[in-house]
C-alpha cells in the first residue's frame, strides 16, 4: 500500500477532538490486515523525524503492519487534517499538509526498494498518492509500478479523485488516466468519472476496457456494486445503512478487504460481499479507523453468520 498517512483530528464534541492516524491507503492497509491476519501487509510512505511520526511507527507495529518501506525525511513532518461530520454522517475536512513528508516519498526512496517490491503479490495506490507528488516524482512512481507489473506484480488502483488536491482537472485527468493504464485491478467509485464526463457504468466499462484491466469494481455509494473480469459480470446489492454516523474511510475499508479477500483466494463476488459488509459497518463509527475491539467483534459475528 503506497500513500500518505496523516494525523487525524476527529470531532466528537463541540470543541473536543480525538487524535488518530488516517489516510486512504493507510486505512486500506489497516482493514486488510485486521480482516486477514495471515497476510503480510506493508505500508509504504515517507514520514518525519518528529514525535508524531514516531507515534505512527508504534501504531503500525500495533496494527501488525510492516514498516520496511517507511522512509524518513528529517526536514519535514507529517500532514494533519481535521474531520467534521454533519447530522447525515457526511464529512468536511480541513487540511494542514502543504509540507507533508509523504510528498517526498520518491525523493527519499531507498535504492533497493523497487527490487524488494518485486516480491509483492499486490501493490495498491490511489489518486491521492499521485496527487501529493510533484510531476517528476509522479512520473517516477508510475514508471516504477509499470515495471513491477511487467514483472508479474498485481497493481491495484483507486482513483479516489479529490479536486482540491490537483492543480487543475487537466493534470488530474492525465495522471489518473495513467493510473488506469498501469494497474490491472481497478477500484473506482462512479463519482470519480465526473472528471472524464462519464456517468453510466456502461460508459465507464467501455472506457476502461482500453486500459486492459483484469478486474474492475465499480462502487456507487449505497447502490449496487458491479464487478467485471475479462469475461464475466457480477452484481452485488448493497443494503444501505439507515443510521450512518460517519462515512469516513468506508471506501478505503472496502478496498482493503476486497483486495485481501482476493489474495486469500475468494472469488470476486464473495470478495465484494465481504468488503461491502465491512464498509457498511465502518459507517457506524466515528473517524477513519474503528477500534480493534469493535472490528474484531463485528468480523467474528460476520464470519459466523
Amino acid at each position: 500500500m503506497i500513500g500518505e498517512c496523516m494525523m487525524e483530528l476527529s470531532q466528537y464534541d463541540h470543541d473536543k477532538f480525538y487524535k488518530s492516524f488516517a489516510g486512504d491507503t493507510y486505512n486500506s492497509s489497516v482493514y486488510m490486515k485486521r480482516a486477514f491476519e495471515h497476510l503480510d501487509v506493508n505500508f509504504m510512505s515517507c514520514i518525519g523525524s518528529d514525535a508524531v511520526s514516531a507515534q505512527l511507527l508504534d501504531t503500525l507495529h500495533h496494527e501488525g503492519l510492516d514498516n520496511r518501506f517507511i522512509e524518513v525525511d528529517a526536514k519535514r513532518i507529517m500532514g494533519t487534517y481535521m474531520v467534521q461530520t454533519d447530522e447525515q454522517g457526511e464529512r468536511s475536512f480541513l487540511y494542514w499538509r502543504s509540507d507533508s513528508a509523504a510528498k517526498q516519498l520518491m525523493k527519499n526512496l531507498s535504492a533497493d526498494a523497487e527490487q524488494a517490491l518485486e516480491k509483492s503479490q499486490l501493490i495498491f495506490f490511489s489518486g491521492i498518492t499521485l496527487a501529493i507528488l510533484d510531476d517528476i516524482d509522479r512520473a517516477k512512481l508510475l514508471h516504477m509500478l509499470c515495471r513491477l507489473r511487467n514483472k508479474g506484480v498485481n497493481i491495484a488502483f483507486d482513483p479516489n479523485y479529490r479536486p482540491s488536491l490537483w492543480e487543475n482537472p487537466k493534470v488530474a485527468k492525465n495522471a489518473i488516466g495513467q493510473g488506469f493504464q498501469v494497474a490491472n485491478i481497478l477500484l473506482p467509485g462512479i463519482e470519480d468519472f465526473e472528471l472524464f464526463e462519464l456517468r453510466q457504468p456502461e460508459q465507464i466499462v467501455k472506457f476502461l476496457r482500453t486500459c486492459g484491466f483484469d478486474e474492475l469494481i465499480i462502487k456507487d455509494g449505497s447502490k449496487s456494486i458491479l464487478g467485471y473480469s475479462k469475461d464475466a459480470l457480477y452484481e452485488v446489492q448493497v443494503n444501505p445503512n439507515p443510521n450512518v454516523v460517519d462515512t469516513t474511510s468506508a471506501g478505503d475499508a472496502f478496498a482493503g478487504v476486497y483486495l485481501g479477500a482476493r489474495i486469500a483466494g475468494l472469488d470476486i463476488k464473495s470478495a465484494i460481499e465481504q468488503a461491502a459488509a465491512v464498509a457498511k459497518e465502518v459507517t457506524n463509527h466515528r473517524g477513519a479507523i474503528m477500534s480493534h475491539e469493535k472490528f474484531k467483534c463485528f468480523w467474528n459475528e460476520y464470519k459466523a453468520a
